[in-house]
């Protein structure tokens, strides 16, 4: 470090493109209760879109709560998760009768 750097080192102001505690720290972050279940229903939709590209045939979630709701998308991401591949002929033996108890 030069010897200038040195002595203006604790006077230096932070220009715009550095990041510190501090300017992180005054910038409150405030998201309304709808906002945030918006922003956690987003990302979670985006995580399992990341790990369900590796299914064959790769998989999408587009509306979260319409796409998950017969339960194959959990099925096959259980199954991209855990590496057992057997889970999802466990759960077509029984989806007919968990439907129709779900309805």
């Amino acid at each position: 470090m030069r010897m200038q750097d040195k002595a203006n080192r604790g006077s230096r102001k932070e220009s715009f493109g550095e990041i510190s505690d501090r300017v992180l720290c005054q910038v409150p972050v405030s998201f309304s209760p709808g906002e945030r279940n918006a922003v956690q229903k987003r990302t979670f939709a985006r995580w399992m879109n990341v790990v369900l590209q590796r299914c064959d045939p790769p998989l999408e979630v587009h509306d979260l709560f319409i796409d998950i709701q017969d339960g194959r998308i959990l099925m096959a991401l259980l199954e991209e998760l855990t590496g057992c591949l057997n889970v999802l002929s466990h759960f077509l033996t029984w989806k007919s009768t968990a439907v129709l108890s779900n309805r």
